[in-house]
């Protein structure tokens, strides 16, 4: 009788037992923080769920039983320019949302650095940590599983769901406001599935370091863990639309390049 390990694994069970694994993981996690004493403000160990969902399936199957599963965990090659680009992005996804604030007559909350009940190179070293646990799992494996599949942008608007609704506690504030989460996502998905689409390597540092610095930014402005609609939804607005325009250029340029290389066949 074949057991799960022998068992060439569907794609509908892999997603389904790194899903509960991911979720029941943060959830036992979440439990154990205060206990363990970890400030919530440096570290949320819930973000080590992902994580423990890929090693799931990584014990799960061998390697020769999961050939059409992929964990990208090399971090090498980088390209040093799609940091920059991308910490161009999250800079204006912020700038746009204040901009937003401004005009309606809205304040902005804002944390000084300093006035944070820990120093903020700690916290900052430490997001970059937790973003990486759960980057393990939705950037370095369940995206490029699924692309390899459905394509890079149908991918990554799944795995931002999925992710947005990993967040279960968004729905305690009313499904408005789990509706403008899940928009902010799923944006934040689809901008790193281009950013990554082409990728060799190096996944999980970009994505570790473009999520570490989405949450350091939402640390230091805006008050959406409030349950505030107009900061989530003007989150989630600026960067639909900053997804939008990585899209756009990302379709260019693949167009631009098809061309040229019809143009050099000539």
């Amino acid at each position: 009788m074949l057991t799960v390990r022998n068992r060439q694994p569907s794609l509908g069970l892999v997603l389904l037992v790194y899903y509960l694994i991911a979720s029941a993981g943060a959830l036992l996690l979440g439990l154990i923080q205060p206990v363990l004493g970890v400030p919530e403000v440096v570290l949320q160990l819930t973000q080590f769920g992902p994580a423990l969902g890929v090693a799931a399936i990584l014990l799960l199957w061998p390697r020769a039983r999961r050939p059409a599963l992929t964990v990208d965990l090399r971090l090498w090659p980088s390209k040093p320019r799609w940091f920059l680009v991308s910490a161009v992005l999250i800079a204006g996804t912020f700038l746009a949302a204040w901009l937003w604030y401004v005009v309606t007559g809205h304040s902005v909350s804002f944390a000084s650095p300093t006035s944070l009940s820990h120093p903020f190179w700690l916290i900052a070293v430490a997001q970059l940590v937790g973003a990486a646990g759960e980057e393990i799992g939705w950037r370095c494996f369940l995206q490029p599983t699924l692309q390899s599949r459905i394509g890079v942008f149908p991918a990554s608007v799944v795995v931002g769901l999925l992710w947005g609704i990993w967040h279960v506690g968004v729905f305690a504030e009313g499904w408005a406001y789990a509706s403008l989460f899940l928009l902010f996502a799923v944006s934040l998905s689809v901008i790193l599935g281009e950013l990554l689409r082409d990728a060799k390597g190096g996944r999980l540092p970009l994505a570790a370091f473009y999520h570490a610095l989405v949450n350091l930014g939402l640390l230091l402005w805006f008050n959406e863990e409030d349950g505030s609609r107009l900061a989530m939804g003007s989150l989630a607005a600026a960067c639909a639309i900053g997804a939008i325009v990585v899209l756009a250029n990302g379709l260019e340029r693949r167009h631009g390049r098809r061309g040229y290389t019809l143009a050099g066949r000539r």
